[in-house]
This record gives structure tokens, sequence and C-alpha cells, in this order.
């Protein structure tokens, strides 16, 4: 499979698996699929609907097993509603930095963690990016590495969201969950899917879960 296939829309099949996949969307080196259901002969995101209302994470891989060991299928572009659900346009990540740690909860914590971020050089790096999308879901971790309940977040500006606004909620969210030892290195923000209909990102550190 080519490299240039891996886009939103295309139908795949991995080795040993009857079941085709359909990529929503690809960032870079990074492709986040559905997959069919047979016995409900449909995609697992295919009732919009039912998914608008539920936490829902993409199959995930890199681009590079993708095109080395899957075989292309066809093309089923997203339709407009999928699209305007799934955002293909969105970012998978942001905000990453591996020079600083997510803060605990304190009074003063997210203005020291700011203050390392302008000390490390990331918050120069995070001038102008930009998430697109007024409302997203943020997904923290526990101290041992497991994903803890959404909370949904709103742009300051209602639009969209600077990723220093962003890496700055996150920390806030992220705060009561740090303890002594953390299960990574490095702060980052990735999709992990959808939240009643939202875009939803997990916070990690500075490498995604998928390259971790």
């Amino acid at each position: 499979m080519d490299r240039a296939q891996v886009e939103a829309g295309t139908v795949f099949a991995w080795p040993g698996d009857e079941r085709p996949m359909r990529v929503l969307l690809r960032d870079a080196e990074v492709a986040m699929y559905d997959a069919w259901w047979p016995h409900l002969q449909t995609w697992g995101l295919g009732d919009l609907k039912r998914t608008r209302r539920k936490r829902v994470s993409y199959y995930v891989t890199d681009v590079t097993t993708l095109a080395a060991k899957a075989t292309f299928l066809r093309t089923e572009p997203l339709t407009d509603d999928e699209t305007a659900l799934h955002r293909p346009d969105l970012r998978f990540s942001l905000a990453q930095c591996a020079e600083v740690q997510w803060p605990a909860e304190a009074p003063d914590a997210t203005v020291r963690f700011t203050e390392h971020l302008r000390a490390s050089g990331c918050w120069d790096a995070l001038a102008g990016s930009t998430l697109n999308v007024p409302e997203i879901y943020l997904l923290p971790f526990g101290p041992d590495g497991g994903t803890k309940a959404g909370v949904r977040v709103k742009a300051d500006t209602g639009i969209a969201f600077t990723a220093r606004e962003l890496i700055s909620k996150a920390a806030t969210i992220e705060a009561p969950w740090v303890r002594s030892v953390v299960p990574t290195q490095g702060v980052g923000i990735y999709r992990s899917g959808l939240q009643r209909g939202l875009p939803a990102y997990y916070l990690w550190g500075n490498e995604s879960r998928l390259q971790s």
C-alpha cells in the first residue's frame, strides 16, 4: 500500500483479518481508523447519533506500519456529517515538551508550570500554534497511567484554542492526579477520539502512547 493512499476515507485490510478498516484521519505519521462490524454490517462508528452520545477511542497506528503491512481495498470518502463529527482536519498531537513535567496540585501549580515552560523554551515554541475547534474534552491520566474521566473545556475566544491556552488548561486538569512518581516523561496532548460528539484529547508525556 502506498503511503500517499493513507488518507481519510481509505479502506484497507490488515494481514490475517478479513474485516475492512477505514481511515478517519491522518496527521503526518499517524493514522486513526474505524473497523467494520460484520455482525451488524456497518462501521463501528457508523451510527452517528449513537456515536455522539458516547466516549469512543479510535484505532491508531503509524503510517509506516500501515503502508508496509496493509492492503488497499478502496476509497470511501467521509460524508459531510462524518467530517463534521470526526474533524479529520484537527491535529493528532500538540503542546509537546520534554523539558517539563505536569505540575502537582498546589495554589501556584499552573503559574510555576508556565514559568518552567518559558525557561525551557517550549513556551516560545508554542507561539502561533492553534487547535481550530471551540470545545474539546481533555482526558487526564492517573498515577498508574490509566485514563481518567474527560473534562470539557472551552476556548477563551469561543472559536479556537491557542496551544499555550490549551496546555495551561490541561495542567490544571492533570494537577490533582500528579504524585511524586509519574508514569511518563515530559508533557503533551494527543487525539484519542470523541466524547459526547466533541474531539477528545488525552494528556501524556512528550511522546504519545503510540510512541511509548
